[in-house]
């Protein structure tokens, strides 16, 4: 790889990451898109990291903060995770570290949604537990949540 070749991706890696994290796939696959070969990619990957200018942890960390402020389980955030080629290992040391209540979590992102209203009938009741469920809520939250409302 020539100097050239490789300031360039450098340049293109900082340009990426100076706007938010990346992961380590993520950002492969933008440089493979600016045409980065294999050596060039571990290359620059190793000196991101090297740099800290890459590091997965912290972009974990904005992945669960992120998905959690906006109302999603633990099986929403796994499944992204799982995406970014970050192992369920990594996702649980972050968890234990921000002590997250997924029930509390299940419930706001229920109050969220549907308020104080009534459930009308057992399709309206479906309705809910589905919604709850593709935002990645176990069943046992979700029972929790009806159980608080009822």
């Amino acid at each position: 790889m020539t100097a050239d070749r490789q300031r360039e991706l450098r340049q293109a890696a900082l340009n990426y990451l100076s706007r938010r994290d990346y992961s380590r796939a993520a950002l492969s696959v933008k440089l493979q898109q600016k045409g980065a070969t294999a050596e060039e990619l571990a290359v620059v990957l190793e000196w991101c990291s090297s740099e800290n200018y890459l590091n997965e942890d912290r972009f974990l960390l904005m992945i669960l903060r992120n998905r959690c402020r906006q109302g999603y389980g633990y099986r929403y955030i796994l499944q992204e995770c799982r995406q970014h080629k970050l192992t369920e290992q990594q996702l649980a040391t972050a968890i234990a570290a921000e002590e997250i209540d997924w029930w509390d979590l299940a419930r706001q992102a229920y109050h969220k949604k549907f308020g104080e209203k009534a459930i009308v009938d057992y399709k309206d009741k479906a309705k809910r537990m589905a919604f709850l469920q593709r935002r990645g809520f176990s069943s046992e939250q979700i029972r929790a949540v009806f159980d608080q409302n009822e």
